[in-house]
């Protein structure tokens, strides 16, 4: 597998990860493209993308290279040179446009670790990791709240990482180990009812967007939290709780 980067991303991505199977080399797609590959409900989740943004593990950076050298990109060297230990940056000249892999962590709004979670879906991150990119976010846009309907809508809330299901159990234990992400999302779950007029919801699919945001917010709170983080619930926005970052990669 070689040659010229394809016009369609969505196809793109899907070269790119199957070139890197052959290599050995683990990517999965995150961002808005994973949510349109996620979703049964087009033309609902379709919008414009920009880039193609992936996760893969810095322990295979060297395949990693290799893999977007035999597929017709060149490297961004001054972006590699930078940010090389946790970002790597290839450039599409032909398509004008450029794929970006996040190495080990997702580090945007929260810190989000990915060892260990690449192999549950064969294309893109897990279901659940997906919901939390997105839902990460401090200062949310129509773009990410898009993103969180589109998943919402195609999707069950469960307790296991089966296909179709986003995992509750998993959301709720990465939110009692990290008060701040906890407090984010629980905001923004609250917010999602505020854009059902937006995305012209009928009162079936706002019954079922209020049956998952209850189920998915009851066991964010009701799982049992340690002692370092009742401490910090109890400094609250006193302390900052996110990163301040520019928005680039990662958020499409």
């Amino acid at each position: 597998m070689g040659g010229t980067p394809l016009a369609d991303m969505p196809e793109e991505a899907k070269r790119i990860i199957d070139c890197a199977r052959e290599e050995r080399v683990q990517l999965r797609l995150m961002g808005g493209l994973a949510v349109r590959m996620q979703c049964t409900s087009l033309p609902f989740c379709e919008r414009p993308y920009s880039d193609i943004d992936m996760m893969g593990l810095s322990s295979q950076s060297e395949g990693i290279y290799r893999v977007f050298g035999r597929l017709g990109y060149v490297e961004d060297k001054e972006f590699n040179a930078i940010h090389g230990g946790q970002r790597l940056r290839f450039e599409d000249r032909g398509n004008r446009r450029h794929a970006e892999i996040f190495l080990d962590k997702f580090r945007m709004d929260q810190t989000l670790d990915f060892r260990g979670r690449l192999e549950i879906d064969p294309y893109t991150i897990s279901l659940s990791d997906l919901f939390v990119t997105k839902a990460q976010v401090v200062r949310m846009d129509e773009k990410d709240f898009h993103d969180l309907f589109s998943l919402f809508r195609d999707h069950k809330i469960g307790n296991d990482d089966r296909e179709g299901v986003i995992n509750a159990r998993y959301i709720a234990q990465l939110c009692a180990h990290d008060w701040g992400l906890y407090h984010t999302l629980l905001r923004n779950l609250g917010r999602l009812p505020e854009f059902y007029d937006h995305f012209k919801l009928d009162k079936e699919e706002r019954d079922s967007m209020d049956r998952r945001i209850w189920i998915l917010r009851l066991m964010i709170i009701e799982e049992p939290k340690g002692p370092i983080w009742k401490a910090r619930d109890r400094l609250g926005e006193r302390l900052p709780y996110h990163e301040e970052v520019e928005r680039v990669g990662g958020e499409e």
